[in-house]
């Protein structure tokens, strides 16, 4: 018997840009909060559904293709430079 291929849904996330493929499941957990953890580890913070789609995010591609796999100890996630500034 074949393994059976996980459900995807893909959508695009507001901080990087990128269409992220995140399973059902993940779906389903952070769908009240609009943050869903994708296959590639990134945490996806839904943009909104009437925007098109962006550009499918290469890493989960890859993680999808079986070239690549996250490093689960670390997500991806780019760091903000932080907005407090102290003045001297």
């Amino acid at each position: 018997m074949s393994p059976v291929e996980p459900f995807l849904v893909h959508i695009r996330c507001d901080t990087d840009g990128y269409t992220h493929a995140v399973t059902e499941e993940e779906f389903a957990e952070g769908r009240r909060d609009g943050r869903f953890r994708a296959v590639c580890g990134h945490v996806v913070l839904a943009a909104p559904m009437i925007e098109a789609p962006g550009r499918f995010d290469p890493v989960c591609r890859d993680v999808l293709r079986g070239n690549g796999a996250p490093e689960p100890s670390v997500p991806r996630q780019e760091r903000r430079r932080s907005r407090w500034r102290t003045r001297r």
